[in-house]
């Protein structure tokens, strides 16, 4: 399927006729799979130039063709949930007016082409579940432009690199069960201001959490956990009013609860378990109108629950 759609759309390239087969024009590309999106306006509409590929959750194995590659009018390629093998290839730098690339959930393998850091037009970018290696390339800092990363199970390691200080408009970042080392930026609180969603679960982190998170005003989904080393507390949190889902197990946090978690009122999902957490639990948490799933487990944290509880906590 992949191989004859590539087939279709390459040798469509730079055609002087309308493409055939799954090709489209001005509508979504979301709306059909697989599909081919052209741009025809060039020379007077009468020149078509391939700018969206799509393969999505089509069982396609094997490894991607060289051909692909010479499509440099993409701006959208999308070959997420297939089986497709080997690695990715340096000539992914040719793509250069890529606006949205998605390649998450196969089994692509080797380490990240620094050539990625050539698309600099990136604005969404997708790459978890994955069977790569190695660190994350520091090229991938130029990427100013970029909003979104998924880069859940990857499989990189590593610190991540300082150049990622430069992508200030992101706002979504998803970075879960990798092997990150080192400790968590503290560029992340300075530089990231626009971020609403951060992930950093399951990685090999040392503590503690950085300070600087204090800066990000914006988010609404932060998870941190399963952090070594060092020691970390509550501070951070005293601006993040506008949280919704916040998880901080197994950090190493001491201290007590703070007694204004009671303001948090968009809470629905609050996990503290696995952590040094010590006093008793304010009262004002189990009236918050939000919260579904409360995790306060293995703390040493003193004190009965309150007889009555909010009515949309469900787990506890």
């Amino acid at each position: 399927m992949f191989g004859l759609l590539l087939e279709i759309a390459v040798a469509q390239t730079n055609t002087t006729t309308n493409p055939a087969g799954d090709a489209i024009d001005s509508t979504s590309i979301l709306e059909f799979n697989p599909a081919i999106k052209c741009d025809c306006s060039a020379n007077n509409g009468t020149l078509c130039h391939i700018t969206g590929l799509r393969v999505y959750e089509l069982d396609v194995r094997g490894e991607i063709p060289d051909e692909l590659w010479s499509l440099t009018f993409l701006d959208d390629l999308n070959l997420g949930h297939n089986y497709l093998t080997g690695t990715l290839s340096p000539s992914i730098g040719k793509l250069t007016r890529m606006k949205r690339l998605t390649f998450d959930i196969n089994a692509l393998s080797g380490e990240l082409p620094k050539e990625l850091g050539l698309l600099t037009d990136l604005s969404s970018f997708s790459f978890g579940t994955n069977n790569f290696a190695g660190p994350l390339p520091s090229e991938l800092g130029n990427l100013t432009k970029v909003i979104q990363i998924y880069l859940d199970s990857s499989g990189v390691s590593g610190a991540i690199p300082l150049t990622f200080a430069k992508l200030q408009n992101l706002v979504t970042v998803w970075a879960s069960d990798n092997d990150f080392t080192g400790r968590i930026p503290d560029f992340i609180g300075n530089n990231w201001s626009k971020l609403t969603t951060l992930r950093f679960q399951g990685n090999a982190f040392e503590g503690p959490i950085p300070a600087s998170f204090s800066n990000i005003t914006s988010l609404t989904d932060l998870r941190v956990s399963d952090l070594s080393n060092g020691s970390s507390s509550f501070d951070f949190l005293r601006n993040m009013k506008s949280l919704s889902k916040l998880v901080l197990r197994n950090n190493n946090i001491s201290g007590s609860i703070p007694s204004n978690m009671g303001e948090y009122q968009g809470l629905s999902l609050l996990d503290l378990s696995f952590n040094n957490l010590s006093g008793r639990i304010p009262a004002a948490l189990f009236n918050l109108i939000s919260l579904t799933h409360l995790f306060l487990g293995d703390n040493k944290l003193t004190g009965a629950l309150p007889a009555q509880k909010g009515r949309s906590l469900q787990t506890m």
